[in-house]
């Protein structure tokens, strides 16, 4: 190659490396992680699934009753006495209906169903189990569940598009379990 020719790649920047030490990058570095930090990473991720446990709050109408008819309460205890074991049958019922929609872990309610003290030959939830599939398993996106094509390089989960790459990184990615 002529010198005339290496010239013109340098202004033009066809491939020709420059040889200035001073220059530096603005982009990130990238952290790649092995796949040891990976797992206790995706561990601590589901611990934190687990540990949240969303449960839709609904509203207690009997409460609601409760309170709102309390001039009624007064009107009816006058004029009849079952109205009284009424009312104790909607409190009842309240108390029956908090303790049914306490929120619970996973660990707590297997413990709480005494699955250990069954015969090993019942079929439980701790001894169920599947033949494995016959199909590779599927790949779905992090952040929308559609079919994911691209693995994040830093954490290793799959995301669908630049918009969840985006939403990814910005949200999720090591951002709460690191």
């Amino acid at each position: 190659m002529s010198s005339k020719s290496r010239s013109f790649q340098a202004a033009v920047g066809f491939g020709v490396v420059s040889s200035t030490p001073d220059r530096q990058t603005s982009r990130l570095p990238k952290i790649v992680l092995d796949e040891a930090a990976r797992r206790k990473a995706q561990e601590r991720h589901l611990e934190e699934l687990q540990q949240d446990n969303y449960a839709a709050d609904i509203p207690d109408t009997a409460e609601l009753e409760i309170v709102s008819s309390a001039r009624k309460k007064r009107v009816l205890e006058d004029e009849d006495p079952s109205a009284r074991t009424s009312m104790n049958k909607r409190q009842k019922r309240a108390s029956v209906k908090r303790i049914l929609l306490q929120k619970k872990n996973l660990a707590t309610l297997i413990q709480e169903s005494n699955i250990e003290s069954m015969p090993p030959e019942v079929p439980t939830y701790l001894t169920a189990a599947a033949a494995p599939s016959r199909f590779p398993p599927r790949k779905f996106c992090s952040v929308c569940g559609y079919f994911s094509q691209y693995n994040c390089i830093r954490c290793g989960m799959r995301y669908c598009s630049i918009t969840c790459r985006d939403t990814h990184n910005e949200t999720r990615c090591l951002k709460y379990t690191a």
